[in-house]
């Protein structure tokens, strides 16, 4: 029996390497400034007997971040790169923590006539820094909800010495526009410029996630990719109002909540069958019944006040039946 005991302990303390291995799954960066994306690249490679290496999927901990991989399928040796990219325009100062989490699973050889056999696994990779900001961007991600042309408004503010000066702004989308206004004084000091985000009226219908670029004069913030995003209704449904929710956690505040009306363009009662939102901590309740008017609660709490976000809440309709209205929703702190 302790035999036994001894060799379970064995193996409980030295699991079997795994077949996929980082070489250095922890990227402490130190200081960074709020603002330009935050890149680091991992390197991935197969450590394991032979046999076929795919990665199955890449998850992110957090919708800040922006992945690119070069390769899903290795052989023994091979090695993919996977390049996280971090809008700290969204996250908040002080000291951040940012993982994702690669799945994998190894196709083992087998003898001819065997069945297939394979194992599966995970590596955890992390990157660290400590934000501090000098410039700011508000909001620092918008949404448009609407049937036709819509317009949103960015402020960069910068209190330094020598404030920058957005140069040029782009987007990632045909149907959406930036224009940078003029520098000015802003209202509690620094200097501050407006950045005009507009939505085309032809823009097809549908949910798209785009990207507003503001390029600078200033080497040390050469650009600012603020996430724009995008729901186009068809017109003649039902319309929210407001069309996005947008609210702001002040000091010690862990929850704030916001109230949403469904009306139809044709003046028919309006019910809620259900409603979900795709970030956990963001909670969604809606009025019973079916009239002119429905209304939407939608809460952010827990751990979501830690940090700036985004979602998008769905809400499936009883009346009329068959739509479903998606409200684009954000949360920052003061």
């Amino acid at each position: 029996m302790n035999t036994l005991l001894t060799l379970l302990a064995l193996g409980v303390a030295n699991p079997p390497p795994q077949a996929l291995v980082c070489p250095a799954p922890l990227a402490a960066r130190g200081d960074v400034k709020a603002g330009p994306p935050l890149t680091h690249t991992f390197e991935l490679t197969h450590r394991g007997p032979a046999g076929t290496l795919c990665i199955t999927k890449v998850e992110a901990g957090c919708g800040c971040l922006r992945q690119t991989l070069t390769a899903t399928r290795l052989q023994p040796g091979e090695t993919a790169k996977l390049m996280l990219e971090v809008n700290t325009l969204t996250q908040p100062d002080g000291p951040n923590r940012w993982q994702a989490q690669v799945s994998y699973t190894l196709d083992l050889p087998t003898t001819p006539g065997a069945p297939p056999m394979s194992e599966s696994g995970t590596q955890l990779l992390v990157i660290t820094a400590t934000l501090s900001r000098e410039v700011t961007v508000l909001p620092p991600q918008i949404g448009f909800s609407s049937t036709g042309a819509a317009t949103q408004t960015l402020s960069v503010t910068d209190r330094r010495a020598r404030p920058l000066t957005g140069v040029k702004a782009v987007t990632s989308s045909a149907h959406l526009s930036a224009e940078v206004g003029p520098p000015a004084v802003a209202p509690d000091g620094g200097r501050a410029q407006t950045i005009t985000v507009k939505l085309a009226a032809d823009a097809p219908a549908g949910h798209r996630d785009e990207t507003v670029v503001l390029f600078t004069d200033d080497p040390a913030y050469p650009e600012f990719r603020v996430p724009v995003r995008v729901l186009k209704r068809a017109p003649g449904g039902v319309v929210a109002s407001p069309e996005s929710v947008s609210v702001r956690f002040a000091a010690g505040q862990d929850e704030v909540s916001a109230l949403v009306q469904l009306r139809a363009a044709d003046g028919k009662p309006v019910g809620v069958a259900g409603a979900e939102s795709d970030h956990p901590a963001v909670a969604v309740k809606w009025s019973p019944g079916a009239g002119p008017v429905a209304a939407v609660r939608v809460t952010v709490a827990g751990p979501a006040a830690a940090q700036p976000g985004s979602c998008v809440v769905r809400v499936r309709l009883a009346e009329p039946a068959g739509q479903e209205v998606a409200i684009p929703v954000s949360w920052s702190r003061r």
